[in-house]
């Protein structure tokens, strides 16, 4: 089977989130072996089964608590802030 259409037939329309990146998980057919690794591990597995089995509400009502959360971190900005070239724990 040709690359695109193994890609086109595991990737959802884009347009939102939905269920289909957890189902295409479930079936193993990460678009990404990053993306796939969420199986490996059993809390991360139950996540994914979870997001796969409902109409996506428990995955938006979790994304929008890690935005939240995400808001309330006060990253620096601007002047205050700082844009590594290099993302080294030693840099």
């Amino acid at each position: 089977m040709p690359y695109f259409q193994q890609l086109s037939s595991s990737v959802s329309s884009g347009a939102g989130f939905d269920t289909h990146y957890y189902q295409s998980l479930l079936r193993g057919r990460g678009l990404l072996f990053a993306d796939q690794q969420l199986m490996a591990n059993e809390r991360t597995a139950r996540l994914v089964r979870a997001y796969a089995s409902d109409d996506g509400s428990t995955f938006r009502m979790d994304f929008a608590r890690a935005m939240m959360k995400m808001s309330n971190l006060n990253a620096l900005t601007g002047s205050q802030g700082q844009v590594r070239l290099e993302c080294t724990l030693a840099g």
